[in-house]
């Protein structure tokens, strides 16, 4: 009998967030590459999550899986900047268009200036393509806002091609196609997992590529126990063959799990005694990794901040030696 994934864990968000921070001109080219054509990309772009928070949290319905707003710099003018809304959005929401236009206009008071709304539909409602959002009063049309789609379902079919691009979002957007198409098969979802793992190591990218993919793919094709077991065993089998460390995903997400964790519990006392918890795990976690810390480590560890703690927490998982931690 085969065993049924009933609504598996579908870590998406975490893994779209990771993904847009790592590759946000590559995620330009991929789906917007007109547009992208038209940013001056030697210029630093700028994000304004935090901004964009103030005003979102209100909104809870629907499973957004990102939302971020990015300040860049257009090649027609030293001081033409652009506001991008970018919304990556998980399933089908009744309100949607209209959600997206009170935010153009919130967003137009509180920077006096007209963002454009860029849209990755991540659903599985192969009828659902909004695009605009029409206001009519008495018959009359009175304003229409347009925004710009790309529904991850229109690459269907095409998951070969997706996977010899070069853009890293080629993999990902095949990856979140395979997860959509097997929510109830393990054994498929298995099949896919491992498959692209190992195309991963076959296209001889370099660790940093292959790790941020890896978080990605693992994030989004999530597997039973059993069958997460089997594609841990199949991966230290690969990593043998392929002469690459590796961590398995049951030990990554375990100490990416506890880093959230010490952070948030110790913030719920305080901000020092968030740091204070972190800074002890950080350390109990590089001693496991790297045996005894030198002075010079434990010092910068001891006068670093949270957010800084936090990125060296990141690069553990990829690190060989303490010099590229810090």
């Amino acid at each position: 009998m085969t065993t049924l994934l009933a609504n598996p864990p579908f870590h998406a968000d975490a893994a779209w967030k990771n993904a847009l921070n790592a590759y946000f001109p590559e995620f330009m080219q991929f789906f917007y590459q007109k547009l992208a054509q038209k940013i001056a990309w030697e210029a630093n772009y700028e994000t304004l999550d935090k901004e964009l928070q103030r005003f979102t949290q209100e909104s809870k319905v629907g499973k957004r899986l990102v939302d971020k707003l990015i300040k860049v710099r257009l090649k027609n003018g030293v001081e033409c900047f652009l506001l991008l809304h970018i919304e990556v959005q998980g399933n089908y929401e009744a309100g949607f268009s209209q959600r997206l236009f009170e935010y153009f206009y919130r967003l137009h008071e509180r920077y006096g200036q007209w963002a454009l709304t860029l849209v990755i539909l991540a659903d599985d409602r192969t009828g659902w393509h909004p695009k605009n959002f029409s206001i009519q009063v008495c018959g009359f049309q009175v304003n229409r806002f347009q925004f710009l789609t790309s529904k991850l379902l229109d690459y269907r079919g095409q998951e070969k091609a997706l996977l010899e691009q070069a853009n890293p979002f080629g993999m990902m957007v095949a990856a979140h196609l395979a997860a959509l198409q097997t929510r109830t098969d393990p054994n498929a979802r298995y099949q896919h997992k491992y498959g692209l793992t190992r195309f991963l190591y076959e296209k001889g990218l370099a660790r940093e590529r292959i790790f941020n993919l890896y978080r990605f793919i693992d994030a989004i094709l999530t597997l039973p126990e059993e069958f997460e077991i089997r594609y841990n065993s199949s991966i230290k089998q690969l990593e043998k063959e392929s002469e690459m460390e590796y961590i398995t995903s049951a030990e990554r997400i375990g100490m990416e799990q506890g880093l959230e964790k010490g952070l948030r519990e110790g913030l719920k006392e305080g901000l020092e005694k968030g740091r204070q918890a972190l800074l002890a795990l950080l350390k109990s976690i590089l001693k496991g990794k790297f045996g005894v810390l030198a002075e010079q480590y434990q010092q910068q560890l001891d006068e670093a901040d949270v957010e800084t703690l936090r990125q060296w927490g990141e690069r553990i998982f990829m690190a060989k030696t303490l010099d590229e931690v810090f």
